[in-house]
């Protein structure tokens, strides 16, 4: 007989009652309690180390068991053990390897899968939509970074027009040059989803039209592979996995890891706009040199706080990459 706690399901009793097996059925015998039931029809739970084992039957009553010892010999006594998962959980191998398992897939899913699913995903978001989030995203910048640019009519309309004719031709995506001038972002180029790339002022002071050119090709390259698309797929699907993970941790704290954790795939989108300006280049001017230079030049006058939270690339690795093309 093993000592044990009977609550009937209907009512917060808890009952003292005495614990047998016999014939293939467990009888519970106490202070108003007398049952009989099928082993087939109990479910004896999972042992857990500090807590009582909790015996569900099937009319919705239960047992509670603080002597796990005793359950156990009681229980192996008719043949009845523990279920494989729960021997398992008993292993450290298989704990470990479960452990490893887990970590080797999320590490996959990360690195392969997130940023496939995020590709296919951008090519199909209705025109309308991207369009929506590319003017929403221009406003916001207008009120909270930039200011009108300081660049005469005519500049900008020669860079238009410089632009337009390197940029053109069948497959070529469309696109709007934005002028603009900011005093946190100093000499910078941006895509936003839509086809609008906002030409900062000192990047236009920095560089000579053809690094001018050179950039803006860049920043196709960011549209053709709907990489700021793919990003804000990706940074949502991050955020949303990171509070799952981290539960109540401050919001500041799970902003900075998806800062951290999506650092890489802005790395490998700058290479593949890198790329793609690379071969406009080579195709039309047999040298991608313009694009070197303007690296050149933006890294010269640039200084990161850290590598670690830096987006792009190092730049001698981009210019190597670069001078490895050929026509």
């Amino acid at each position: 007989m093993l000592s044990a706690f009977y609550y009937d399901g209907k009512s917060a009793l808890r009952r003292p009652v005495e614990l047998a097996i016999e014939n293939g059925r467990l009888r519970l015998q106490g202070a108003g309690v007398t049952l009989q039931v099928s082993l087939s029809e109990v479910n004896f739970g999972e042992p857990l180390s500090g807590a009582p084992r909790c015996i569900e039957l099937r009319d919705g009553g239960r047992c509670e068991v603080a002597d796990e010892a005793g359950l156990a010999r009681l229980l192996a006594d008719v043949g009845v053990g523990d279920s494989a998962v729960v021997k398992l959980q008993k292993s450290w191998r298989w704990a470990l390897g479960s452990f490893v398992l887990v970590v080797a897939a999320s590490v996959s899913a990360y690195l392969w899968g997130l940023p496939e699913i995020a590709r296919v995903l951008a090519q199909r978001i209705p025109p309308a939509a991207v369009q929506k989030i590319s003017h929403d995203a221009l406003l916001q910048l207008d009120r909270q970074q930039f200011m009108p640019s300081k660049l005469s009519a005519e500049r900008q309309q020669q860079i238009r027009d410089q632009a337009a004719a390197f940029l053109s031709g069948p497959g070529m995506p469309s696109w709007r040059l934005q002028f603009r001038a900011s005093h946190n972002l100093g000499g910078n180029a941006f895509a936003l989803p839509g086809g609008d790339i906002v030409l900062l002022d000192p990047l236009v002071a920095q560089l000579d039209d053809a690094e001018i050119n050179a950039v803006l090709a860049h920043e196709v390259g960011h549209l053709v592979e709907r990489h700021a698309l793919r990003m804000l797929i990706q940074s949502a699907a991050m955020s949303i996995a990171l509070a799952a993970w981290f539960g109540d941790v401050s919001s500041a704290a799970v902003g900075v890891s998806g800062v951290l954790l999506q650092s890489g795939y802005s790395r490998q989108a700058e290479l593949e706009a890198d790329a793609y300006a690379a071969r406009l280049l080579l195709r039309c001017c047999q040298s991608a040199e313009a694009l070197v230079s303007s690296l050149d030049k933006i890294e010269r006058r640039t200084r990161h706080a850290s590598d670690l939270l830096d987006s792009h690339p190092d730049t001698r690795e981009r210019i190597a990459a670069i001078r490895a093309m050929r026509p």
